[in-house]
């Protein structure tokens, strides 16, 4: 009678195999993961990147559009609110700002139409009305708790990246009527207050040195003013160029990523067309 050898796999071999299939699994894992991180960071950092250049052009219009840019020197106040306050600082003069040496770009727009007499009552007499444009950063922690979570100001909060900023436009209406004839102004226009800033872009590389974002070797200057004759601008030396400077960095997950690079910046510089000008090209 023969004997029947017993069929199927050993204990032994179920548990190499088994270990195995754990292997190749793991791999599998690791690479699915590693490429939808990769896909996540691709898409954020075209995102980001998009947001800092429109954010650069949009700012580029305006000035290529200004009667007048404020020169270093000038004393910027536009509100009591924390969201108009120096990111540098919380003294009591945390809302005064000082052109070329804080970060913040001002000018003025001519009206609209020139045939409309300036008024503040309604959207239509603004027409006639200069304007006031700035455009400064906003530590973003402060910016989402001092504006109210269901308003399209919010961007919605970010811890980890609670020390970027956000680059925020603040307008007014201005009554004065200027005319060609005054340009340059003897003094820097009074600063119309109180009214909101705005949004205009967000995760902006802060231009101090901040813990996890920069270091003393790459900050850099966000707004440098230029001038004809290269020496600081001045209310006699008037700003015939802006240079812009704009770097975007955000923590995602344990990563790090600051464009265009660890150290450098978007830079773009602008020569206005329309200084001194009543009414834009």
């Amino acid at each position: 009678m023969k004997n029947q050898s017993d069929s199927g796999f050993t204990l032994l071999e179920l548990l190499v195999g088994m270990a195995i299939m754990g292997i190749v699994l793991t791999a599998l894992v690791n690479y699915f993961s590693q490429s939808s991180r990769l896909a996540a960071q691709s898409s954020s950092r075209a995102e980001m990147q998009q947001e800092i250049l429109n954010a650069q052009q949009l700012i580029a219009g305006k000035l290529k559009e200004a009667w007048y840019i404020y020169p270093a020197g000038s004393t910027i106040k536009m509100t009591d609110s924390e969201l108009t306050q120096r990111p540098s600082g919380n003294s009591a003069n945390a809302n005064v700002w000082t052109v070329g040496t804080d970060p913040i770009l001002a000018m003025i727009i001519p009206p609209k139409d020139l045939t409309v007499s300036c008024g503040t009552t309604a959207p239509a007499s603004q027409e006639g009305c200069y304007r006031f444009l700035s455009y400064f950063p906003v530590k973003r922690s402060l910016w989402v708790k001092k504006t109210g979570a269901d308003s399209w100001r919010n961007p919605g909060p970010d811890d980890p990246n609670g020390d970027t900023w956000i680059l925020a436009e603040y307008r007014g209406t201005m009554s004065t009527a200027f005319s060609a004839g005054t340009y340059p102004p003897t003094t820097p226009p009074t600063v119309p207050a109180s009214n909101t800033p705005n949004i205009l872009s967000d995760y902006v590389a802060p231009t101090v040195e901040t813990t996890g974002y920069t270091t003393t070797a790459n900050t850099y200057t966000m707004f440098s003013l230029l001038s004809a004759t290269g020496a600081a601008t001045s209310a006699t030396n008037p700003v015939t160029g802006v240079t812009l400077s704009l770097a975007t960095t955000r923590k995602t997950g344990s990563q790090l990523l600051r464009l265009p690079n660890s150290t450098d910046e978007y830079n773009l510089t602008i020569y206005p067309t329309n200084l001194g000008k009543v009414a834009a090209n």
